[in-house]
């Protein structure tokens, strides 16, 4: 499972004028870009809804595709679906995967059952309530993708984060390494079900110690931008004072810390490098070529709290689908000209 080095250069093409024509035939200019996927239950719908409309931009290449818990499931469904009709059959993949989860809202419990549900799993464990470790995601996942395709597949490349348990520590699956149990690990929430096993592994959901990783992205795939789709925001509006307010923050905050750790191993990294000392492309010098990028849902999905990443309805995930759209749609008016060219998030802020 170990990543795998080598960088190659991007190819820059330009176009040539025609004859004696006055105007210059050029194609779209294409950028390559890799995703970082957040992982957030029902909440990574909105993350479907932000790949769609990426999806629709022309001469957009995704080169790497990191995630854990809903945000693997995304990575994997876009990946196959990409491998089987480009862009536009990762478009068809994404919904059928968010259509086929959305059949499982009869087995999610109301906003009723939601207290006694807590109870329960706060006094039996899943080896107790479900002793035949039953996971409706498995036949789900099975149907939508193709795993034999992906572990063949040389793009994009897929880093699946879980917890490794035992340990405590994050670990990396790669395309080759990819099974229906590897997502089933990093979107495992242990007090629902039974550890996954793995190679003689025990896993549970990634975004305990990696929600999403940077790093695989910036040092083992070619393009210079990175793009970070997040689901708990980094900040708030306002000091939590409800129980809802303080559960909700929480929740950011614990789900946000990975992802905060490797923010700031990069603002060090970018600050001990210092301009004009490094040259190559060693792994200083990625840091030093790093466009980086964030897009997450603003107030539109702060207005939604931690308990409703339990539902599995249609129609939720339809509107937070079309809150990922508009969300993605005002990135790209604001910075589509940054990629390629330069990070449209301050790592020294973030």
């Amino acid at each position: 499972m170990a990543l795998r080095n080598g960088v190659s250069r991007l190819d820059s093409k330009i176009s040539r004028p025609l004859g004696r024509a006055v105007r210059r035939k050029t194609e779209p200019r294409r950028r390559r870009l890799s995703l970082a996927l957040q992982g957030g239950g029902a909440h990574g719908a909105f993350t479907w809804g932000v790949l769609d409309r990426l999806l629709e931009e022309r001469g957009l290449d995704l080169d790497g595709l990191s995630g854990a818990s809903a945000g693997a499931l995304n990575a994997a469904a876009l990946a196959a679906g990409w491998l089987e009709g480009g862009a536009e059959g990762a478009r068809a993949n994404l919904e059928r995967l968010w259509r086929r989860v959305s059949g499982l809202g009869e087995f999610s419990p109301s906003a009723a059952a939601t207290p006694a549900l807590d109870m329960m799993t706060r006094m039996f464990s899943p080896y107790q309530l479900n002793p035949l470790d039953v996971n409706p995601l498995r036949r789900i996942l099975e149907e939508v993708i193709d795993f034999e395709a992906l572990q063949a597949a040389e793009g994009p490349r897929l880093f699946v984060s879980a917890t490794e348990l035992k340990q405590g520590r994050a670990e990396l699956f790669e395309n080759p390494d990819m099974t229906v149990d590897v997502l089933l690990a990093s979107a495992c929430l242990p007090h629902l079900y039974r550890a996954v096993a793995i190679d003689g592994g025990h896993y549970w959901d990634g975004g305990f110690m990696a929600n999403p990783t940077i790093f695989p992205l910036v040092f083992h795939c070619d393009s210079r931008d990175v793009m970070i789709i997040q689901i708990d925001s980094l900040t708030t509006d306002e000091v939590p004072r409800s129980v809802r307010q303080i559960n909700n923050r929480r929740s950011q905050i614990m789900f946000n810390a990975p992802l905060m750790r490797e923010l700031e191993a990069l603002t060090y990294m970018g600050h001990i490098a210092g301009p004009g000392r490094l040259r190559g492309s060693g792994m200083a010098g990625k840091v030093r070529g790093l466009n980086l990028h964030l897009l997450e849902g603003g107030a539109a999905m702060r207005a939604f709290d931690v308990t409703s990443k339990q539902r599995a309805d249609w129609g939720f995930f339809q509107e937070l689908k079309a809150i990922g759209r508009e969300a993605a749609a005002a990135w790209l008016e604001r910075h589509r000209d940054a990629l390629g060219v330069r990070s449209s998030l301050d790592l020294t802020g973030a």
